[in-house]
C-alpha cells in the first residue's frame, strides 16, 4: 500500500474545476447589492465615455474551456459613469475597455462583493494605449505577408478569471508590415508565425536539404528563452522589425490502417509535443487528406516528437505509435487506431455494508499525456469513461467503462452529495495500482474500496494584515507523483472546508486569483513558485485539521512571468 493514497472521492484535479469554480459564488437570490463608479484616465482624471466594462468570473464552459464567464456588462456614460444592479456576492475581475486606451496595470482589477453590501462605489483607472508597429521580411530581406504576430506581456500568466494577455496581428499586408494596437505599458516578447503552407520559394531538392520559414522570436531567435523583451511605454508607438529564420524540415508518409467500424478516415493530424502549452510549438498542428488505400503525406514536417489523430466523420481517433521526426525523412509509417476497451469495475465499502452505488459517479483519469489537454472536445471521444462519466445503473456497485482508448488512467469518483466518502484503493488482479495507475487491456477488472471516512482540513483565509479574504481559492496537493487536486472556495467571512481527503500529507495554498489555466495536466508547473508559501498538514483516516492560511495576493501571481 503506497504512503499517501491520491485518488479521492470528492473533486479531482479537472474534474473539481468545474465543480468548485462553478460555486464560487453563492446561490442567488441576494439582490439588493449595486456596484457603480467611474472610469477614469490616467493621468489627468478625466472621464472615459463609452468604455466597456466586464465582470468576470470563473470559467466558461465545462473543464473551463471558455477561460472565463462574464456575468456582467455595462457601458460608461458621457461623465465616465457605470452601475450595475442586484450583482451576485462573489470575486470579480474587472476588464475594461476602450479604443485607444488600456487598462491600467497595477491598478485594481479585481472586486469582491459581499452579501447585503448595499451601493459599492468603485473608481477604475485606463491610460492612452501604445501600439507595434513593424515589418515582417525573409532571409532575403523581402516582406513577407500573411504573417502572424504575437505580442506577450511579460508578467501576466494567463491567470483564472482574466484572459492571457497575448495580443496579435491577424497578419502582415503585402508589404510585410504589422500593427498591434490597444497595449497597456509593460515590457513584452514577440513572435512572429508563418502560415503553415509557407515555405522558401528556393526550397528545392530531397527533403533533408529542404527548409522552411518557421517560429520567430524578436530579435531572430528560434529559442523562445532567448528572445529579447520590448519594453513601451504608455501612448507611444513603438517600431520593431525583425526576419523569419528557416530551419530544416522533413517529408512524413506512410498508411492508414482499416479504422474500426469500417468508419470512413478523411485526415491525419499531427500535433507536435508540447503544442496545448504552446500552441505554435513546431509550428502546430498540420494535417493531411487520407487518400486511396489509406495513404497520407506530410511534406514539410520539423523535427520533434508527434501525436497522431485521426478525423473520421463524426469523431476523432488516436493512433499509434508517437511519430518521431529526427535529421532524415520517414517513410512506410503504418498508423494503427486505438480500439476502445471496456473496463470492469467492480466497488465495495470498507466496511461490508450494502451502498446504493448509483449515487456515485466514476472517472478514468489518462495519465502520461503532459500535453494533452482534460476537456478538449477532441477527447470526448477518446477518454468517454472520464469526459462523461455515466451514472452507475447497478445498486450492486459492478458496471463497465466503455470505449476506454489504451494507455495509463487512474480512478477517481464524485459524489456532491457525500462530500466525506474517498476511494481506499484501486486493485487489479490483486495489485495496488491507486497510486500508481493502471495500464488498459482487453478484459480487465479492477476492485475498488470505498471509505466513508474522509480526512478533512477547514480554516480561514487571511491577508497581510490578518484580515479574513472572501472568496478565495483554496488548492489541496496530495504529496504523490501525479496529484489529483481538491478545490474550496472560502465564504464571505474567509472560512473553507476541503473534506473526502486521504490519508498522508497534504500541501495547502491560498490564492486571490488562481494562477495560470488549469485545465491541463501541467498546471503543476503554475503552482511550483507558490510551494515555499503552502502549509503542509499530516492528516490520517477520519481526522479533522484545522489551519490559517495567508493567501497568495493576485499582484503576486502577476509577477511570476518575470
Amino acid at each position: 500500500m503506497a504512503f499517501v493514497k491520491r485518488l479521492v472521492l470528492a473533486f479531482s484535479f479537472v474534474v473539481a474545476i468545474a465543480f468548485a469554480l462553478q460555486n464560487a459564488l453563492p446561490p442567488r437570490g441576494n439582490p439588493g447589492t449595486s456596484v457603480q463608479g467611474k472610469v477614469l484616465q490616467e493621468p489627468g482624471g478625466q472621464p472615459i465615455r463609452k468604455a466597456n466594462l466586464e465582470l468576470r468570473t470563473g470559467y466558461g464552459g465545462f473543464f473551463g474551456s471558455g477561460g472565463y464567464e462574464q456575468k456582467y456588462f455595462v457601458t460608461t456614460d458621457a461623465a465616465g459613469r457605470f452601475q450595475i444592479d442586484d450583482v451576485e456576492p462573489g470575486r470579480y475581475a474587472v476588464v475594461i475597455e476602450h479604443p485607444g486606451f488600456a487598462q491600467s496595470r497595477g491598478r485594481r482589477s479585481t472586486i469582491v462583493v459581499l452579501p447585503g453590501q448595499g451601493t459599492t462605489d468603485f473608481i477604475f483607472h485606463m491610460e492612452p494605449a501604445a501600439v507595434i508597429t513593424g515589418k515582417i521580411v525573409d532571409a532575403d530581406g523581402d516582406p513577407i505577408s500573411n504573417v502572424s504576430v504575437t505580442a506577450h506581456l511579460i508578467g501576466s500568466a494567463s491567470r483564472g478569471m482574466r484572459p492571457d494577455e497575448s495580443f496579435g496581428a491577424p497578419g502582415t499586408n503585402d508589404l510585410g508590415e504589422f500593427r498591434i494596437p490597444d497595449l497597456r505599458a509593460g515590457r513584452y516578447t514577440l513572435e512572429a508565425d508563418p502560415p503553415y503552407t509557407f515555405s522558401h520559394p528556393e526550397s528545392k531538392g530531397s527533403a533533408k536539404e529542404q527548409e522552411i520559414y518557421t517560429t520567430t522570436y524578436y530579435p531572430g531567435t528560434l529559442d523562445k528563452a532567448q528572445s529579447v523583451a520590448v519594453e513601451i511605454h504608455a501612448g507611444d508607438e513603438t517600431p520593431i522589425n525583425f526576419g523569419l529564420l528557416k530551419t530544416r524540415a522533413y517529408r512524413v508518409s506512410g498508411t492508414v490502417l482499416a479504422a474500426p467500424g469500417g468508419k470512413k478516415l478523411m485526415f491525419v493530424s499531427l500535433r507536435p509535443k508540447g503544442y496545448f502549452l504552446d500552441r505554435w510549438a513546431n509550428g502546430g498542428p498540420q494535417s493531411s487528406p487520407v487518400g486511396e488505400g489509406g495513404k497520407f503525406e506530410f511534406p514539410n514536417l520539423l523535427p520533434g516528437s508527434y501525436t497522431a489523430l485521426l478525423v473520421e466523420e463524426n469523431s476523432n481517433l488516436r493512433a499509434s505509435p508517437i511519430v518521431e521526426v529526427s535529421d532524415a525523412d520517414v517513410e512506410g509509417l503504418q498508423l494503427q487506431p486505438n480500439v476502445g476497451q471496456a473496463v470492469r469495475v467492480t466497488l465495495r465499502m470498507d466496511t461490508g455494508l450494502k451502498f446504493d452505488w448509483t449515487q456515485l459517479r466514476v472517472w478514468l483519469v489518462p495519465l502520461g499525456q503532459p500535453d494533452v489537454p482534460l476537456g478538449e472536445p477532441d477527447f470526448k471521444v477518446e477518454y468517454p469513461g472520464f469526459f462523461r462519466p455515466p451514472p452507475i445503473q447497478s445498486q450492486a456497485g459492478t458496471f463497465e467503462v466503455k470505449d476506454v482508448v489504451v494507455g495509463t488512467y487512474q480512478l477517481a469518483a464524485l459524489s456532491k452529495n457525500l462530500p466525506d466518502y474517498f476511494i481506499k484503493s484501486v486493485s487489479l488482479g490483486g495489485r495496488d495500482v491507486t497510486d500508481t495507475g493502471f495500464s488498459v487491456s482487453p478484459g480487465m477488472s479492477l476492485d475498488v474500496v470505498i471509505g466513508a471516512k474522509g480526512a478533512t482540513i477547514e480554516g480561514t483565509v487571511e491577508d497581510g494584515n490578518g484580515k479574513p479574504v472572501a472568496y478565495a481559492t483554496v488548492v489541496d496537493i496530495p504529496s504523490v507523483e501525479h496529484p489529483l487536486y481538491h478545490w474550496a472556495t472560502t465564504d464571505e467571512h474567509g472560512h473553507f472546508n476541503v473534506r473526502g481527503l486521504n490519508s498522508g500529507k497534504h500541501k495547502v495554498m491560498a490564492f486571490e486569483e488562481l494562477p495560470g489555466k488549469p485545465d491541463t495536466i501541467r498546471w503543476l508547473n503554475f503552482l511550483t513558485p507558490y510551494e515555499s508559501q503552502a502549509e503542509v498538514v499530516q492528516l490520517q483516516e477520519g481526522t479533522r485539521r484545522s489551519t490559517a492560511l495567508k493567501v497568495i495576493p493576485a499582484d503576486i501571481n502577476s509577477k511570476t512571468g518575470d
